[in-house]
């Protein structure tokens, strides 16, 4: 617990822009004090206390975040997940909504009109998935995190939109984004050790995100997406060779080379 207690301190100190040194005068102690009690992630309740102040976050919404956690996730009904399947601009509206975007903030990315986020508003609420307040308000009506049917009708909007982000990282590599892609032969027990671990990493990024969402300001968040995909790689559909297009006029192999034709080489 208090590991994600300091790693929550460490993005506010970040955010904040204030260094250990910094925090180390606030506090009255030496740097590699304040260094050393982020190392060890681990000091009394008081001095827990005593940093949440220096670095000017309530330690009890902190707390509050950690021990809310994310919850069990939750599904939309079969009949609006095909009633959004037709309106794709308002299922991107509703998923930045259940990532906690305010109207305000889905209107500064995207580029909208009040009056566009006010009739997109107006729509998800005559589908039952968000409550108007005043001025440009909503929400959720869904408990989150919520857990789509990738095999139902939304299914083509989904593969779009990932298909969409990876062709964004690779051209953003070393930039904005990490794209890794690679084939390797392996035990299938190791696989299972590498998808066990890259699960374990998507719930630490989850339950991170989480918490950096109950604790800092939106202007302080920055969407970001993570997909992984793994598997024993179906070369045929991924990386179709098919037959050369000579293939017709070759020799079959079980047969000598017509005398003055070398064969084809391998």
């Amino acid at each position: 617990m208090n590991g994600l207690i300091f790693e929550a301190l460490k993005r506010t100190l970040k955010a904040k822009g204030v260094t250990y040194r910094a925090l180390a005068e606030r506090m009255g102690v030496s740097e590699p004090t304040v260094k050393r009690i982020f190392h060890e992630r681990n000091c009394k309740l008081d001095r827990l206390v005593e940093i949440c102040t220096a670095a000017g976050v309530e330690l009890e919404n902190v707390l509050g975040s950690m021990s809310r956690g994310p919850g069990p996730v939750n599904h939309i009904a079969p009949e609006i997940e095909r009633r959004l399947a037709g309106r794709p601009a308002l299922l991107f509206i509703f998923v930045m909504l259940s990532e906690k975007f305010t109207p305000e903030g889905i209107m500064r990315s995207q580029g909208l009109s009040e009056a566009s986020m006010f009739l997109y508003l107006r729509d998800l609420e005559e589908l039952g998935l968000i409550a108007l307040g005043r001025g440009l308000t909503a929400r959720l009506l869904v408990e989150t995190p919520i857990q789509w049917n990738f095999e139902g009708p939304l299914r083509p909007l989904f593969e779009m939109t990932n298909k969409n982000f990876i062709g964004w990282a690779i051209t953003h590599i070393d930039k904005e984004a990490t794209f890794v892609s690679f084939s390797r032969r392996m035990r299938p027990e190791t696989a299972q050790m590498v998808r066990r671990e890259a699960e374990e990493l998507a719930e630490r990024a989850k339950l991170l995100a989480h918490h950096d969402q109950h604790t800092t300001p939106e202007d302080g968040l920055t969407g970001y997406k993570f997909t992984f995909a793994f598997g024993a790689t179906p070369f045929p559909a991924i990386m179709p060779i098919g037959s050369h297009p000579r293939d017709a006029g070759a020799t079959p192999p079980e047969q000598p080379a017509a005398k003055g034709r070398r064969p084809l080489p391998a």
